[in-house]
């Protein structure tokens, strides 16, 4: 009697958890405590100015590619805005030369709060986006399906995509960097 009572707990807490975690990729909770930026300053003259906005996730590997990306573009002599999702400096879109926009993928997908930035984003600028992976494999499933949802979330033709996947997380953003600041 006692094992079977032990044994259900265990499954209640396995169920439990497994619904947690869902609920809180699934609505995307993790974003909510998005509200922070800074403003990154170039050591001479600043060549243009990009926008680094991010998703962090559960693990914050997203927000370390952002700022990965971030300190990349600052090298280049970018003005540098990093942001969370829901920050105020995110919500800003205009007269930046640069947008680079990315988080988390679960599911094949990046999450509903990128979604919806890049729904909001003006399709006349440059424009990157990322999504982490918590893999160390490329997936051309999930590269294929992050292409598709940027797609339909935007009309902008001038969009680089980029997968970063665990261990190789420099690379991945410095390709990104580099095929950003390349279309000038």
């Amino acid at each position: 009697m006692k094992v079977l009572r032990i044994i259900g707990i265990a499954v209640l807490v396995v169920v439990v958890s497994t619904v947690s975690v869902f609920t809180v990729i699934n609505f995307d909770l993790t974003s909510y405590g998005a509200t922070g930026s800074e403003t990154l300053n170039p050591a001479g003259d600043s060549i243009g100015r990009a926008l680094v906005v991010y998703a962090p996730g559960f693990s914050g590997a997203a927000k370390q590619a952002a700022t990965t990306i971030a300190d990349g573009l600052l090298a280049r002599g970018y003005t540098v805005i990093l942001a969370g999702v829901r920050s105020e400096m995110a919500g800003d879109k205009s007269g930046y030369d640069i947008i680079v926009v990315g988080g988390p993928m679960y599911w094949g997908r990046v999450s509903n709060s990128i979604d919806g930035y890049l729904k909001a984003l003006p399709n006349n600028v440059k424009l990157g986006v990322f999504g982490t992976t918590g893999s160390s494999n490329y997936a051309e499933s999930d590269f294929t399906s992050l292409e598709e949802q940027v797609a339909s979330a935007t009309q902008n033709e001038n969009v680089a995509i980029k997968l970063i996947l665990d261990g190789n997380e420099a690379n991945d953003c410095a390709d990104l960097v580099s095929t950003l600041t390349q279309q000038e």
